[in-house]
């Protein structure tokens, strides 16, 4: 089965998005966007996007944990290759 690697990038609108990554350069559809606002990217300067990848690592592994509520039963989550890989 064919590994599924996430990136994490900021979009020429200011979003940032976790989507798959693509081996053909072609964008793909955002699996989540957040949005930072001014006031909190002028407060953390440089460490907005730090900020971004934290919460998405967050959001992961937490559905990767045993507090997940998806599908509790599910073998699939145990497997390694299931898991994304995360690029930066």
């Amino acid at each position: 089965m064919k590994e599924s690697y996430l990136e994490i990038v900021e979009l020429e609108n200011g979003d940032i998005v976790l989507r798959p990554a693509s081996e053909d350069g072609e964008e793909t559809t955002p699996l989540a966007t957040l949005q930072i606002s001014d006031d909190t990217r002028s407060y953390l300067k440089d460490r907005y996007f730090e900020l971004a990848k934290c919460m998405f690592h967050a959001g992961i592994d937490y559905v990767y944990s045993d507090e997940s509520f998806f599908d509790e039963g599910a073998e699939y989550l145990d497997n390694e290759e299931f898991r994304p890989k995360i690029l930066h």
